[in-house]
C-alpha cells in the first residue's frame, strides 16, 4: 500500500525545486538581456535591491553564527535562491512603479 501523503509531498517539494529553478534562470536572463534606458533602469534598480537583501541575507547568517558561537552552513543554493526570488519580486515593484 502506497502512503499518499509522502507522494504528495515529493510532488510538492518537486515542483518548489522547478518553481526556483525557473526563477534563477530568469534572473540570469534579464541580466544578459540589452534594451533602452527604460528597461535598463528597471534592470539596474532591481539588482540593487537583489544585491543588498542577499547581502542583508548574509549579514543575518553571520552574527546568527557570531552570536551563537556555532558555524551555520550556507548552503550556496539555498543562497542563489535567495537573490532569485528578491530579484524577482523587485524587478515586478519596479516594473509597476517605473512602467515597464
Amino acid at each position: 500500500m502506497e502512503n499518499h501523503g509522502t507522494t504528495f509531498a515529493v510532488i510538492l517539494f518537486a515542483g518548489f525545486l522547478l518553481v526556483c529553478l525557473v526563477l534563477i534562470l530568469r534572473m540570469f536572463f534579464y541580466l544578459l538581456q540589452l534594451g533602452d534606458e527604460r528597461r535598463q533602469a528597471i534592470v539596474g534598480k532591481a539588482c540593487t535591491f537583489s544585491f543588498t537583501g542577499t547581502v542583508g541575507y548574509l549579514l543575518l547568517a553571520f552574527l546568527r553564527s557570531f552570536f551563537q558561537k556555532d558555524t551555520v552552513l550556507i548552503h550556496p543554493l539555498v543562497t542563489l535562491i535567495a537573490a532569485a526570488v528578491i530579484f524577482t519580486f523587485s524587478l515586478a515593484w519596479y516594473k509597476r512603479k517605473l512602467g515597464g
